[in-house]
């Protein structure tokens, strides 16, 4: 069964310029929508701060085109884990100017819910011969996004058993059973972040 990647586009709205990129950071959040550009992490799924990634990394740009540094076309909200495996990865021409990295899709121009999906396991998979590409370049076949997907699932389905339990009235019957669900499934969440958590905040494993 394929499942929804991505359920929003990415829209850039900042007009502002700064000196320093990482003062972009809160225009990106809100720009992509609190997730990373390219496993689409929630940020507050992790205790570990978001990164600025540079589409066209800054060891190609630097001596040709040194403004795409703090240009903001060319900044992209992204998580540790994507950002590293990312890293100075480029294919192109950057003599012609264009923010295009011929490696990956620029995550704005191209809606990402239409070129992946997850599997049943939470698993990040592509039909398309660049997706997949980009799959293997970004890691995203690596366990840790799986386990991110069922956490953030879980968590979705705990806060709808709450809107249930409040409709129902919490004392009557099937609000003791929906109560029920809702606590073994808190247990199951609780484990889950604390393994997705330990696995992503420790560089020295590979989840």
């Amino acid at each position: 069964m394929k499942r929804t990647f991505r359920d929003f586009k990415i829209t850039r709205t900042c007009t502002k310029k700064y000196d320093d990129y990482h003062s972009y950071t809160r225009f990106l959040r809100e720009d992509f929508n609190h997730r990373c550009a390219y496993c689409n992490l929630l940020d507050t799924q992790i205790t570990t701060p978001y990164e600025v990634d540079h589409f066209i990394p800054e060891d190609v740009f630097k001596d040709s085109w040194p403004e795409l540094k703090t240009l903001y076309g060319n900044l992209v909200y992204s998580c540790k884990k994507c950002n590293g495996a990312k890293s100075n990865q480029y294919e192109g021409d950057i003599s012609k100017r264009e923010i295009k990295n011929d490696l990956f899709y620029e995550p704005e121009e191209t809606d990402y819910g239409t070129v992946f999906y997850r599997g049943d396991d939470g698993g990040i998979q592509s039909d398309d011969e660049k997706g997949r590409d980009m799959i293997s370049k970004l890691k995203l076949y690596r366990p840790i996004h799986n386990l991110a997907w069922i956490c953030e699932i879980t968590k979705s389905t705990l806060d709808k058993l709450s809107a249930q339990i409040d409709a129902v009235g919490k004392d009557s019957a099937k609000g003791k059973k929906l109560q029920e669900a809702k606590e073994q499934l808190q247990d199951y969440y609780e484990d889950c972040m604390a393994v997705f958590l330990a696995n992503y905040n420790n560089n020295k494993f590979a989840l």
